[in-house]
């Protein structure tokens, strides 16, 4: 009977080359499940914030300090880029809770009086040029966090989005919170970034960021509505 010789190492290239095959299979296959870096996912946010021409918010402060005359604690209105807001509110107002209607345009600001209904000026309150501000507002909030966390699925009433774990400079919240934070604070942020469109649908602070906060206090602004048609005038006097 004859014999076949296999040649020397035939085996063991077999079986290197079946090796170097899953290697790249397995590599394949998780560059095609791996999502964006954080990174990407708050450059693209920004991108697309700074294109936005108005949308609607809603904003939550649970067992906020009382660092101003008047402490916003809820509000859900509409901004138009880049000086108009006019929202609903319910306010602290020398220890008591009131709710209010404020407008906003440029450097004038309204509100009613939570008694009479009637429109005085005001100020202190939410200023649409610091949310509508590169250096400032949503953008400087998405940009400005640090040491963000792997991106994780998650949803904003119903939008799919990324979601970001990091460290913000409260100095970069006096948007939302009107200032009075000491230069350096950091504060636990979150942020959800809708998957198609790029755009902010969430940022949840939790933390000391102005006089008289503790560490159970926690702010969520949510956005929605983006680009809708919106008009926002002066009150009548």
């Amino acid at each position: 009977m004859q014999r076949h010789l296999k040649k020397p190492g035939y085996r063991h290239s077999i079986t290197l080359s079946g090796l170097l095959a899953l290697i790249l299979a397995l590599t394949a296959c998780s560059n095609a499940s791996s999502g964006p870096t954080a990174q990407q996912i708050i450059s693209n946010a920004q991108a697309a914030m700074q294109k936005i021409t108005s949308y609607h918010f809603d904003l939550v402060a649970d067992h906020p300090g009382s660092g101003g005359l008047i402490v916003v604690t809820s509000a859900n209105g509409d901004i138009l880029v880049p000086d108009k807001l006019q929202a609903n509110a319910n306010a602290l107002v020398l220890g008591n809770v009131v709710q209010v209607q404020i407008i906003a345009i440029g450097d004038q600001q309204y509100v009613t009086d939570p008694v009479t209904g009637k429109w005085s000026r005001s100020g202190g309150l939410l200023d649409p040029r610091t949310l509508s501000d590169p250096k400032t507002g949503v953008s400087a909030i998405v940009g400005h966090l640090q040491n963000p966390s792997t991106p994780t699925d998650s949803t904003v009433d119903g939008v799919s989005c990324w979601s970001i774990n990091g460290k913000l400079d409260a100095k970069y919240l006096t948007a939302i919170t009107g200032g009075g934070t000491p230069s350096g604070t950091l504060v636990n942020t979150t942020l959800c970034i809708g998957k198609k469109d790029n755009l902010p649908y969430l940022i949840r602070i939790s933390g000391m960021t102005i006089q008289g906060d503790t560490n159970q206090t926690v702010r969520t602004f949510k956005l929605s509505k983006f680009g809708e048609p919106l008009t926002i005038v002066a009150p009548i006097s």
